[in-house]
């Protein structure tokens, strides 16, 4: 995957799970284990050798780091 479509998708996905976090009353623990799960899930799929998903892989698990961070910093 090229940097002109991961970038943009990146942020696009950063700001879908921060409106997602404002918007919702999910606790902060909540969050962390979804963000935990979502980050194994991308490192499986990273370590396999027959996926070829373009890229998407290291979204996911960029993704999973997004989630893990903002249950750390949520307080509910």
């Amino acid at each position: 995957m090229s940097a002109l479509v991961a970038y943009p998708l990146l942020v696009i996905v950063g700001l879908l799970i921060l409106i997602l976090a404002t918007t919702s009353k999910i606790s902060g623990m909540k969050f962390m284990l979804m963000g935990i799960s979502i980050i194994l899930v991308g490192g499986v799929l990273i370590i396999d050798e027959n996926t070829r998903l373009a890229g998407f892989e290291y979204i996911m698990l960029y993704t999973g780091l997004i989630f893990g961070v903002i249950g750390f910093i949520r307080e509910n």
